[in-house]
């Protein structure tokens, strides 16, 4: 009898006891604690668009003798390249530019020719002007009520990236009424004017 009693307590002694097991979800481990005592990783600024956005010359020799300079902005360019994805396919036409120098003494514009989705790409390219034809861009060239017809001659635009667009102007043609043959040259680098997806890099800290 007094082995049996014996038995049933030491039987009672193992499982009337369940070990204690840790508890994590009370108390969370120190390193965990340390990584949410942690701040944030700064968030990175883009830099703001310049405040001087560049500049167009031009020049005009021969029946019409003429120099202008126009200042960069939104007057002055537009540039599919420099809007978000999502605003850009609620834009009309196709993807390219829009580069003007225009003031009182003449008008001078570079355009998407139509036609061609890759007319205009996002990359520096030359046009040649024959007659007035080029792959992928048109010119229009005004003084008050005339125009330059058929055209002739090179645009070339050397630089196009997300900061700005750059170019040189080498066209001829008559100036109609009147069969006035001119020239005219200069060179443009425009800013882009703080549209959505210009990059101008990290603000300064």
């Amino acid at each position: 009898m007094r082995k049996l009693v014996a038995l049933l307590a030491v039987v009672a002694g193992l499982t009337g006891c369940p070990e204690k097991k840790e508890d994590y979800t009370k108390e969370k481990p120190q390193a965990e604690v340390e990584r949410s005592k942690a701040p944030p990783p700064p968030v990175k600024k883009k830099a703001a668009a310049p405040a001087d956005l560049g500049k167009c010359t031009l020049t005009v020799s021969g029946g019409i003798t003429a120099e202008q300079t126009a200042v960069g902005g939104k007057a002055s360019t537009n540039v599919a390249y420099w809007y978000k994805p999502e605003e850009r396919r609620n834009m009309m036409g196709v993807d390219g530019y829009v580069v003007s120098c225009s003031g009182e003494k003449f008008r001078f514009q570079l355009l998407p020719g139509g036609g061609k989705l890759d007319g205009m790409p996002f990359t520096p390219k030359t046009f040649k002007f024959a007659k007035g034809k080029s792959d992928g861009a048109s010119v229009m060239i005004a003084f008050g009520q005339a125009t330059l017809s058929d055209a002739t001659g090179v645009v070339d635009v050397t630089a196009l990236d997300l900061r700005h667009i750059a170019g040189t102007v080498d066209l001829s043609g008559k100036v109609v009424p009147g069969n006035k043959q001119i020239t005219i040259k200069g060179s443009f680098d425009y800013i882009c004017p703080g549209l959505s997806a210009c990059d101008f890099g990290d603000a300064p800290q």
